[in-house]
């Protein structure tokens, strides 16, 4: 039985910094590819964002919507959820959850150009969405960590298309062999990237998506665009191969800033997937 599904739309962009443009965004998707009112949402705030504390732009504020995010998921115990945002410090609390409801049987998919393992200390920006895995890891501000439901361990992880890296984070990928797919390798084989993943002998994965890990010719409407991304075609086969072979528990869609297009197609297809689930 697929269990109780969760629509979350979490559309928080303090952690991109001072520009509210994951905001407008998220409210676009909200409001021109989301037909269904059945969402969750986390209201968040919307004045200037200036303050640096323990080394996080927007530190107070983040921290009250993640624990208001925390309380929203532990009200409604959901087995499934598809998240709609906003940054990628967003995904903290649904993969955080369904990893503890699942007692770590999880593999989780980070489908991102970044790898977001900076820790406070090692970030040159001090934006907060350069940091959500490395606190999924364990590590980083103790009071984002404790706003965590679990702790994810290295191997849990297959990272995919990441091709903009800061120093630490090449580090520390390299220290804890962590699985990483190229994008190259990607856009040459949907089908050894799905080798890869069912190496992790997990049913269960989590998608994340931000969007800016597609190629920024194809899918130019994100914040932090860089060169040489996995076309879209790519993306939609290998979300088709993970959706007739895993057990998809939570996917997300992030990033996004805004288009003056008609429709974009694979924001339709990540949406279809997700409230489907």
């Amino acid at each position: 039985m697929k269990g109780k599904h969760m629509n979350l739309f979490f559309p928080q962009w303090q952690g991109a910094g001072r520009t509210d443009e994951l905001y407008s965004g998220a409210a676009e998707i909200r409001g021109k590819y989301i037909n269904s009112p059945d969402f969750y949402e986390i209201e968040v705030g919307t004045g200037e964002n200036k303050e640096i504390e323990n080394d996080i732009l927007g530190y107070q504020t983040i921290l009250k919507q993640l624990n208001l995010a925390n309380r929203v998921i532990s009200s409604e115990e959901p087995d499934r959820i598809f998240t709609v945002g906003g940054g990628c410090d967003v995904e903290i609390l649904p993969v955080s959850y369904l990893n503890h409801k699942l007692e770590g049987d999880l593999t989780v998919l980070w489908i991102d150009a970044h790898g977001d393992l900076n820790t406070p200390e090692s970030s040159p920006s001090k934006n907060f969405h350069g940091m959500p895995l490395r606190v999924l890891l364990g590590e980083g501000d103790p009071g984002t960590l404790k706003a965590a439901f679990s702790v994810l361990r290295p191997e849990q992880l297959v990272m995919i298309g990441q091709r903009d890296l800061d120093e630490p984070e090449k580090e520390y990928i390299e220290e804890n062999g962590i699985e990483v797919v190229r994008t190259e390798d990607l856009n040459c084989s949907v089908e050894r990237t799905i080798d890869r993943i069912l190496a992790k002998k997990s049913d269960n994965i989590y998608i994340h998506i931000d969007l800016d890990v597609l190629d920024c010719n194809e899918f130019p409407y994100v914040m932090v665009p860089a060169a040489g991304g996995i076309r879209v075609a790519k993306l939609l086969e290998l979300l088709k191969r993970l959706r007739s072979e895993f057990n998809i528990v939570g996917i997300s869609m992030l990033e996004y800033t805004s288009s003056e297009e008609e429709e974009i197609k694979i924001l339709f297809e990540i949406i279809r997937i997700g409230t489907s689930l």
